[in-house]
């Protein structure tokens, strides 16, 4: 159903959130052009989707039609390239 509203020109944008329940998991969101946002959810089921891989997530988005995803960090992100952790400045 989402593909089909993507097409028609409802939706406006998506976005890759964590997920405030687990730590390390991501939700992704989808906007409707009335400013509207919903959370993608397992097929046939009214529970909201819940990736384990950001990279996961992106790929739904780009099924959906995607080309142009945002991509919300989590407030404590760790780093790969630093040994410090925290929340970012």
């Amino acid at each position: 159903m989402l593909k089909e509203l993507f097409s028609a020109g409802v939706l406006s944008g998506a976005t890759v959130v964590p997920n405030g329940q687990d730590q390390g998991s991501w939700k992704l969101m989808v906007h409707r052009l009335n400013g509207e946002s919903v959370a993608v959810t397992v097929a046939a089921k009214p529970e909201d989707k819940i990736y384990i891989r950001l990279n996961a997530a992106l790929m739904d988005a780009h099924r959906l039609g995607f080309r142009d995803v945002a991509v919300q960090l989590p407030d404590e992100f760790e780093r790969e390239d630093s040994q410090r952790t925290g929340c970012l400045r």
